[in-house]
């Protein structure tokens, strides 16, 4: 689900900056209105809206009420009705309900089909962002040279009754082409560089554990 959000998110910015603002705006809203950091007794009523769309509320609740209403949650306190895992979960403002798991379940499925369908929709219908500019491969650029070439050469096979108008077109033409491939030669140069990266001067080591123990303290 958050791939297919952020996915959307990116498609509709269409530009790194724009992608990061609206993915930071977000996380912001699904974290807070997840659920998790305010609960839903905490929320206030003209923000509870943001509560039933935040998909983080359907996936929290989907884990809650499968773990506390299992049956290590399932011994009831002395004077009280509910058993330990129902105090918990009406404790944050969660459902207690155990159909509400295959609910959120299904929400969440929903909302992997949403985003999706709205990724492919801005891939679709939206433009990109700026003034879309040319790239002239090497490959392109040779074969402009050589038209440059050859047409200087049939022109000067035709003859001209000025010789020096010749000369200076075909210095012209030379030097373009000169300046061209020094530029693509200096691009290529550039990427190369990048693609080569950066020589670490250290050998990485990793830490392997064996054979770990840990315990959990749960409920008596």
């Amino acid at each position: 689900m958050a791939s297919a959000l952020f996915r959307f998110l990116a498609a509709l910015g269409r530009n790194v900056i724009v992608a990061n603002t609206f993915g930071s705006f977000a996380l912001v809203t699904v974290f807070v209105m997840g659920g998790f950091i305010l609960s839903y007794n905490d929320v206030k009523k003209w923000w509870i809206w943001g509560y039933w769309i935040s998909p983080m509320m359907y996936g929290q609740n989907a884990i809650a009420v499968n773990e506390f209403l299992g049956q290590r949650w399932g011994q009831v306190p002395p004077n009280s009705t509910d058993s330990l895992g129902v105090m918990v979960l009406k404790s944050r403002g969660l459902f207690v309900e155990a159909r509400w798991y295959w609910i959120s379940v299904g929400a969440l499925i929903g909302y992997i089909l949403l985003f999706n369908f709205l990724f492919t929709l801005a891939l679709r219908y939206l433009d990109p962002l700026g003034k879309p500019q040319a790239v002239l491969s090497k490959e392109a650029l040779d074969e402009k040279i050589a038209n440059m070439t050859r047409g200087d050469v049939e022109l000067s096979s035709r003859g001209s009754k000025n010789p020096s108008v010749r000369e200076v077109e075909s210095r012209r033409s030379v030097s373009s082409g000169r300046t061209l491939s020094k530029r693509v030669g200096s691009f290529n140069d550039s990427d190369l560089n990048r693609r080569r990266g950066m020589v670490l001067p250290f050998q990485p080591f990793s830490m392997v554990f064996d054979e770990i123990r840990y315990a959990i303290d749960m409920p008596q």
